[in-house]
């Protein structure tokens, strides 16, 4: 009987164990069908001028468990931008984020490491900021991320399509000052403001700039919140 009872034990603490790991592996929750919308912050300390006015629209479209570079998520960004002298310019790019992203650990371990080194982006983190947005809202300690040391051309990595979108920005900036189009973007980099919750990427601010033609160009976003439901 006591031998009975010992094994009913032994499998009630294998199941619990079961529960536990599954749980752990699937702590969040799917971010298929979340969007976020970002607008253009035309103050000089974070746009140049020539930019008129901005938006993008991200949104997380499919599940990708067998990509090439490991289990994703195919996500959208629509961008709708308006650039003196060169015009409007809209488009989407797709964006394969990594599944890990999502995962509470991808941000502990950012932390703990201090850095991601990739074949064609590093990332780095930064600390930490409080954010306030336009529309008014208050970010306290968001991770601060720096993508940088990015290969803007013959790469096929998960984040080139928001780099496309980036390095076009600055190009089209630039093309308004120098009257001629160069795609060349040199020390492309992507900063952010990270915070728990905010849907798909997590960016509350995003920022990006680039030097071409021996000129700085920059171009700086808000998430608004409620925009997309």
């Amino acid at each position: 009987m006591r031998g009975f009872m010992r094994a009913q034990f032994s499998n009630a603490l294998l199941s619990v164990a079961i529960a536990v790991v599954a749980t752990s592996s699937n702590a969040y929750a799917s971010p298929v069908g979340d969007r976020a919308h970002y607008d253009l912050d035309r103050s000089a300390s974070r746009t140049t001028s020539m930019i008129l006015s901005g938006k993008v629209d991200v949104s997380v479209d499919a599940y990708v468990p067998d990509h090439k570079s490991g289990a994703a998520y195919e996500s959208s960004m629509t961008y709708d931008f308006n650039v003196q002298m060169v015009g409007r310019k809209t488009g989407t790019e797709k964006v394969m984020v990594p599944a890990d992203y999502f995962s509470p650990e991808f941000m502990a371990n950012l932390r703990a490491n201090g850095s991601y080194v990739g074949p064609d982006f590093k990332v780095r983190h930064e600390g930490y900021v409080d954010a306030r947005n336009m529309d008014g809202n208050f970010y306290p300690h968001c991770d601060k991320i720096l993508i940088y040391d990015v290969k803007t051309y013959g790469s096929d990595n998960e984040l080139s399509g928001l780099f496309k979108i980036a390095r076009d920005l600055v190009s089209m900036a630039a093309q308004s000052l120098l009257g001629t189009r160069s795609d060349d973007v040199e020390d492309l980099k992507v900063r952010a403001a990270i915070f728990a919750g905010v849907p798909v990427l997590g960016a509350v601010k995003l920022d990006v700039s680039g030097i071409v033609s021996g000129m700085n160009v920059k171009a700086g976003g808000d998430f608004k919140a409620g925009a997309d439901e």
